[in-house]
């Protein structure tokens, strides 16, 4: 069936248009709205300016098909081969991906690595990371923020598993991830902000830290030393995670310094660290703020 009215015609009878043979077909303009169209080959179809809002093309074959100026909005597609899509100014929001936004592609080459077949594995990814990096372009466009993130998020994990396992690209590809959710997971980077803070806090307190106490004199601070039994395990946590803070920070008011070559080791990991993180903190925080 290659008719556009006839298609027309069938749709608005509320046929189930599923399994058609519709490849390299001319749909321009056309109205296709809440269809049902599962597992049709659509390849290299033409459906520009179509409109499609609520389709239904789960497992769809959609190899370069032109959805330019397309209408997609609540559309289905998951499971479907995006692979050459052309997305160009397509309306695509609310629409269904699929768990975790994976296209079929990536859940193919999940399959293929389970089943040791890397080099499949690896075309599949490379396709998957292709396919998200046009959906990402186009939602750029719609100002999409989430969506435009979390398939950006996509697009570099299927790059990271193109990468041989315990390589170090992909190891720190991994910590990135993890860390900072590719600087598009707000909650990962403030856990991370926290996490080397306290850990650098307990480091500081095994060697200890020297403190300009203008009313008791000079004080060592640290887990192994008197001050702990003077004043106390919470006051020497506070202080200790007061400096951490203000290293981490680099304001660096200087009434506390480090007084060994560990203390100072992690002072100086801390600082540039910090520097760095609070700078993907502001950017994430920003690009959240400009989607609203």
């Amino acid at each position: 069936m290659n008719d556009k009215q006839e298609l027309e015609n069938l749709n608005s009878q509320k046929k189930d248009l599923s399994r058609l043979n519709l490849r390299k077909s001319n749909f321009e303009n056309i109205n296709l709205v809440e269809a049902k169209m599962e597992q049709v080959d659509l390849s290299r179809a033409n459906l520009k300016n179509a409109s499609m809002y609520g389709i239904n093309l789960s497992g769809s074959n959609l190899f370069k098909t032109n959805f330019e100026n397309a209408n997609l909005n609540n559309a289905n597609l998951n499971n479907c081969n995006l692979l050459g899509v052309n997305l160009s100014n397509t309306k695509l929001k609310n629409i269904n991906w699929g768990d975790d936004y994976k296209v079929i592609n990536e859940l193919e080459a999940e399959k293929a690595y389970n089943n040791g077949d890397i080099i499949t594995a690896k075309e599949k990814y490379k396709e998957a990371e292709d396919i998200y990096r046009t959906i990402k372009i186009s939602m750029q466009t719609q100002t999409l923020g989430t969506e435009t993130g979390a398939f950006f998020i996509r697009e570099m994990i299927a790059r990271r598993k193109q990468f041989d396992k315990f390589s170090a690209t992909r190891i720190a590809s991994k910590i990135i991830e993890i860390t900072t959710g590719y600087g598009e997971k707000i909650w990962n980077i403030i856990f991370t902000i926290l996490g080397i803070i306290i850990s650098c806090m307990l480091l500081y307190g095994i060697e200890g830290v020297k403190y300009g106490d203008p009313i008791n004199g000079d004080r060592i601070i640290g887990f192994f030393t008197d001050d702990i039994q003077k004043y106390g395990f919470l006051n020497t946590i506070g202080n200790l995670f007061y400096f951490s803070v203000v290293v981490y920070s680099t304001v660096g008011f200087g009434e506390m310094i480090p007084i060994g070559p560990i203390g100072k080791s992690i002072m100086i990991f801390e600082g540039i660290i910090g520097g760095l993180v609070l700078a993907i903190l502001i950017i994430a925080l920003y690009k959240k703020s400009m989607d609203r």
